[in-house]
């Protein structure tokens, strides 16, 4: 039996099944007529004639009718894990993998810049200067109400900027190598002091 289902390609206990007038076991009716067709191939003999046998002996049509049959393959039985489907399957990861990582760094490169800065919030003060101070992404030009900043190699950035009597509006702009833009805008309130 193994050696001819080497040879047919037909699973053992398809074989056994059908030696021992066990059609039950047999898969659905459209893969019987293949496992007919390719056992009839093989031993040199006529299809339909080994279908209409078949027929008699299990009491069905000898022309069963396909089109009512709801086929559905039973996994258990008919998937065989290969090492070609596991390389498939991690290629397959491995490719996603791989293009999630480029579409995160083409998003990186081509998106805004992230810019934190402290003042958190817009802030009452006394004092005649307010210190700005942040952190965004290494290589990016930085203004602070218009006037250039320093950004150092890991993005950390500070300045002093003086404060009029009254409310203050503080501008960040941190714009990168592609044009792409964040701004953040603080108002500081310096109140008066007598």
């Amino acid at each position: 039996m193994e050696q001819l289902s080497d040879l047919t390609k037909i699973q053992v206990y398809h074989l056994n099944a059908m030696e021992n007038g066990n059609f039950d076991n047999l898969p659905p009716t459209v893969y019987r007529a293949g496992i007919f067709k390719r056992l009839s191939k093989f031993i040199g003999a006529d299809a339909d004639e080994i279908m209409e046998m078949y027929g008699k002996e299990a009491g069905e049509s000898s022309n069963p009718d396909y089109t009512n049959d709801v086929v559905l393959p039973n996994f258990f039985f008919y998937f065989t894990l290969t090492p070609k489907k596991i390389t498939i399957f991690f290629g397959s990861l491995l490719l996603i993998g791989l293009l999630v990582y480029l579409w995160h760094q083409l998003n990186f490169l081509t998106g805004p810049p992230t810019l934190v800065i402290e003042p958190r919030e817009n802030i009452a003060v006394q004092s005649e200067s307010i210190s700005v101070k942040g952190r965004t992404d290494s290589g990016i030009n930085l203004e602070i109400n218009g006037e250039n900043v320093y950004v150092d190699f890991n993005g950390s950035f500070s300045k002093d900027v003086r404060l009029a009597a009254g409310l203050n509006t503080i501008e960040v702009v941190a714009v990168n190598k592609f044009g792409k833009s964040t701004k953040i805008l603080r108002q500081i309130f310096r109140e008066n002091i007598q």
